[in-house]
């Protein structure tokens, strides 16, 4: 959004739903990243940034500060001067980065959100309304249980782990809802081992992506799109959890970290460390044990990039409880999946899962 850095956040929810969109930003060899200034035109504050971050940087920007690209932006001519409030982001940009290196280490604690709160304008006054004494929105309690009692828990929930493990499939019929509540025909297929294809109809564009146990792929209209690591990554993950895989096996480590206050119920929250070093947290109703929220957050030069995904309306197929409403976001991104129909255990043909 800022300088000379493209934005994709509206790009992104109208051609594809998640960041990835026209930026690939990925060097294929295994040297140092592309960096932004070799990829972009007139790139001045974050030119030593990766390539690859560019895509989440100006969402979150967008998203912080509650604005769109022509905040600062002439339509897709990223590479403009004179337009909007460029020239005041690059100082703020350079006052974060400066801010960090010299009381942090150069590590993001400060970011545009710290101070915008999806506001342009940063408000100063401090709030009357909030109770004296109050520390956080949250109960953050340290007691709960392992995270081998949790997941063990999530898997009677559902229906057992017997029941879990006899399902060898699920073709899943649904609809994308956009935040303005238009649909798209969404159709899933996903196979125990946590291969997947998912298909998403645009119209006349045909947006498809999946895991063929090796390889995770994303093309638009049979045109691929280079996917970067966390993109990949989420991709396989939710296949993984939809199929009862061992979350022991996904994680490089997964603990137990708290016992939070989650909507007014109490969840406890297992820390996973994916093997691509990729931080997630699980949510999990001690009431019921059932999944209701995953994020995983994704380190930039201007804090974490946070992909949520929320699990809702759990309903029994094949006598296990799949969610039926799944809500996802990303900074400046929304949109959700609503399931009509699963059929478990059908006869699929393995080139599905090939791109």
């Amino acid at each position: 959004m800022f300088g000379a850095e493209p934005c994709f956040a509206l790009a992104a929810s109208v051609c594809i739903g998640t960041i990835v969109s026209a930026q690939t930003g990925t060097n294929p060899s295994n040297s140092e990243p592309t960096k932004s200034r070799d990829q972009f035109k007139n790139v001045r504050v974050l030119g030593d940034m990766p390539a690859d971050q560019m895509g989440k940087v100006m969402n979150m920007m967008s998203a912080s500060l509650g604005v769109n690209c022509s905040y600062c932006h002439e339509g897709t001519n990223f590479a403009v001067e004179n337009v909007g409030h460029k020239d005041v982001a690059r100082s703020m940009i350079s006052m974060t980065l400066q801010m960090n290196q010299a009381h942090f280490g150069g590590a993001a604690q400060v970011t545009c959100n710290t101070c915008h709160r999806g506001q342009a304008i940063p408000n100063s006054l401090i709030s009357t309304n909030l109770p004296i004494g109050r520390s956080s929105p949250s109960k953050n309690v340290t007691e709960g249980n392992s995270a081998k009692e949790v997941l063990a828990k999530f898997d009677k929930a559902r229906g057992g782990t017997a029941k879990i493990t006899a399902i060898k499939n699920r073709h899943v019929i649904a609809e994308r809802v956009e935040p303005n509540g238009k649909t798209e025909p969404e159709e899933l297929w996903q196979a125990a081992d946590g291969r997947s294809r998912m298909v998403t109809l645009y119209g006349n564009t045909i947006v498809a992506e999946g895991f063929d146990s090796k390889n995770t792929w994303k093309s638009v209209n049979d045109q691929p799109i280079v996917l970067k690591v966390d993109e990949g990554e989420q991709i396989q993950r939710e296949a993984q959890i939809a199929m009862g895989v061992d979350l022991h096996s996904v994680y490089k480590e997964i603990a137990f970290e708290s016992r939070v206050d989650w909507l007014g119920r109490p969840a406890d929250v297992l820390r996973g460390v994916s093997f691509n070093l990729i931080e997630e947290r699980l949510y999990f109703d001690v009431e019921n044990g059932l999944l209701v929220k995953r994020t995983a957050q994704v380190p930039t030069v201007l804090g974490a990039f946070e992909y949520e995904v929320l699990y809702k309306d759990y309903r029994e197929y094949a006598g296990v409880l799949h969610p039926t409403r799944l809500e996802f976001a990303v900074p400046n991104i929304r949109w959700a999946r609503r399931v009509s129909e699963i059929k478990c255990n059908s006869v699929l043909d393995e080139k599905l899962f090939r791109p």
